[in-house]
């Protein structure tokens, strides 16, 4: 993939009318527009016509599903009747769902396993009743995650970028989705705790990049993501020695 093809913007808003302005202003510079929670609640199955209708992108759909079997499957199916590209769902909803879903999905449609959040820190994990090792070990609970995703025949995990070398390591053919990726250049993480740059992530082994505020509250929204697309280039060359 090149290195458009890897960017993913997130259309966090809740008018569709200013997710078609963004889509009308990155569509050159965004392999992928991600939908999430805020916009398909507010616009439903409008949203994605719009991305289609606006430009040549790939359409992610962010509702990380999580709930009994039954229910997760139907979901899918008609996610990927609507065209789809890629949706999530959560990997602790268990084996089970996770494989009704992959088996769900029609028209190319792939399925990406939500691992732990990376707005999720050692303490949060404790307080919701993960063990005190896995707790300790981030790394290790996504990994098992991880081993879930490609026991089931998800097309990928997100994961944060510090997790994605051990993830390539056990399971190199499962494709890494990873968001909380901010470069240097730019203003705080916001609530992402688990934070890599681009380079980092891409070096690491990281498929995709979920990249949202810096291009977003940029002065020059495309000259941002042409700035990331420039570093995630120069990543990707091979490295000397």
């Amino acid at each position: 993939m090149n290195a458009k093809e890897r960017l993913i913007f997130p259309l966090d808003f809740s008018r569709l009318d200013e997710a078609r302005q963004w889509v009308k202003r990155l569509r050159d510079v965004v392999g992928v527009f991600k939908i999430g929670l805020e916009l398909y609640t507010s616009a439903g199955p409008a949203a994605l016509e719009m991305v289609r209708q606006e430009s040549e992108a790939d359409i992610f759909l962010d509702l990380k599903l999580h709930d009994i079997p039954t229910t997760m499957a139907q979901a899918t199916r008609a996610a990927s009747r609507h065209g789809v590209d890629f949706l999530t769902v959560h990997l602790l909803a268990g084996r089970e769902a996770v494989k009704k879903c992959v088996e769900a999905a029609e028209g190319g449609m792939k399925v990406i396993g939500v691992t732990i959040l990376t707005s999720h820190t050692r303490a949060d994990l404790m307080e919701v009743g993960y063990s005190p090792e896995l707790s300790r070990d981030i790394s290790e609970a996504v990994r098992r995650l991880a081993s879930l995703a490609y026991r089931t025949g998800c097309f990928g995990i997100v994961c944060s970028g510090k997790e994605v070398p051990q993830v390539k390591e056990a399971f190199p053919h499962l494709r890494t989705i990873v968001p909380g990726v901010r470069p240097e250049w730019a203003a705080d993480p916001g609530d992402q705790v688990r934070v890599t740059t681009p380079a980092e992530a891409v070096r690491a082994g990281a498929d995709y990049l979920v990249i949202g505020r810096p291009i977003r509250e940029a002065k020059d929204p495309v000259g941002a993501a042409e700035k990331i697309l420039d570093e995630i280039e120069e990543a990707l060359r091979p490295q000397d020695g």
